[in-house]
Order: structure tokens, then sequence, then C-alpha cells
């Protein structure tokens, strides 16, 4: 998603090339061989969108309404809980941006049906009545 980003970024500038010219007697035109110099200048990436720089864009933005737990696969009934109590009066969407941003590793995080997504399942099965 990056590179197609850059490539669009690419792109227009070459197409405001023309317009931004000095002179009359500049050339407009846009080569493709160019293009491809520019796109091959491009960083590599290895297929996947950046799922940090979202989802932390999405709890910073849209965060008490759980917006990043959806994105990271989490079922309804958490969005539910963060949009009645506004993600839980701003403080767990503060802590999930810390948690997105600091943690080395999203995986616990992805498909995770807790509310507090940082807390430890629990082991075991529930006590008996």
């Amino acid at each position: 998603m990056l590179r197609t980003w850059a490539l669009a970024v690419v792109l227009l500038a070459a197409m405001l090339r023309p317009a931004l010219a000095a002179g009359p007697y500049r050339q407009g035109t846009i080569d493709a061989a160019e293009l491809r110099q520019a796109a091959a200048m491009l960083p590599a990436e290895e297929g996947k969108e950046p799922q940090r720089l979202v989802a932390a864009a999405l709890a910073l933005t849209l965060g008490p309404f759980g917006a990043h737990r959806l994105y990271l696969g989490t079922g309804v009934k958490v969005p539910i809980a963060y949009g009645l109590t506004f993600g839980g009066f701003g403080v767990l969407a503060v802590i999930d941006l810390a948690h997105i941003l600091l943690t080395k590793d999203l995986a616990p995080y992805r498909d995770n049906r807790n509310v507090f997504m940082w807390a430890q399942p629990r082991s075991g099965t529930a006590t008996p009545p």
C-alpha cells in the first residue's frame, strides 16, 4: 500500500511538472523510462500494508468507537462496549494506542476478543458453582 501511495505521488509530480516548467521552451512530456526509473527508486515492500500505522491512526482518530479493534479483527461486542463508554472515557483508546505503538509484535492483539486487549487470557476453566 505504501508503494502504491509513493507511486501515486511520483505520477502526480510528473503530471504537474509541465505546469511548473521554467520558460516557454521547456518540453512537458513524460516518458515511460523516467517513470520506471522513479518507481525503481521506491523502497521494496513485502506485499503487506503497514498494519501498525493504520491501527495507530484509527486508534488516534476513531479510538473511542473501537475502529482500531475492528481493524485488528476483534468481535462486534468490543466496539459496542467502546462506543457505549466512549472508549472507556478515552482511557482505553489511549492505552490501546500506546500498546499498538510500543509493542514489537501485534499478534497478541489480532483477533483478541477481550475488551482490555492487553489483558492476559484466563487459563483453565471457570470455577464450578
